[in-house]
């Protein structure tokens, strides 16, 4: 079941920008993310972005956290807007908008394209996505879901962290969990 249908418009009423979802992208266990438009005009956020829509809070909380830690961060997939939509049955659907992987997962790039990538380039791609890791760990946290499906390929088939819906933070070195 879709959460959200094609053309439907969805708005942020912290950032007051409004979204048209074109066409679902995927699902995982956590929520379905949707091709969008952004309507309107922001410096902030391209037109063309990712819709990720989940009926579970938790998930929502801790990717959108943990997407405004990383913010700015070169090899980790920008979190731009996120926000609460109340259906008319009074349900609630917790929306992100993200940046947009032109060229998708790593996994269904590799998949599609049928070959790999030159070793010196694999390399420097690989060492990207530790420096994103490597900050979190800094940091005391986890992705716990470090897959092909969650790392990108966005622009100039560059690689960056995403879905991080699963991510656990230490509140110490001894593991006490801290949860959003």
């Amino acid at each position: 079941r879709h959460l959200l249908v094609s053309g439907q418009v969805v708005a942020s009423p912290e950032t007051g920008l409004r979204y048209r979802t074109e066409r679902l992208l995927g699902e995982g266990g956590f929520g379905q993310v949707y091709l969008a438009r952004r309507l309107g005009r922001s410096s902030a956020v391209p037109a063309s972005v990712c819709i990720k829509a989940s009926q579970r809070i938790d998930a929502w909380h801790r990717e959108a956290y943990f997407g405004q830690l990383l913010d700015g961060h070169p090899r980790a997939i920008r979190v731009f807007d996120s926000f609460p939509l109340v259906r008319a049955d009074g349900s609630v659907l917790y929306c992100l908008a993200l940046e947009y992987a032109r060229h998708g997962d790593l996994r269904a790039f590799l998949h599609r394209t049928g070959k790999g990538w030159p070793e010196r380039t694999a390399r420097r791609e690989i060492a990207g996505i530790l420096q994103v890791l490597g900050k979190l760990h800094r940091g005391q946290v986890l992705h716990r879901d470090l897959t092909p499906m969650n790392v990108f390929v966005c622009e100039g088939h560059s690689l960056k962290l995403g879905d991080f819906g699963l991510v656990r933070q230490q509140s110490d070195r001894r593991g006490t969990t801290a949860d959003a």
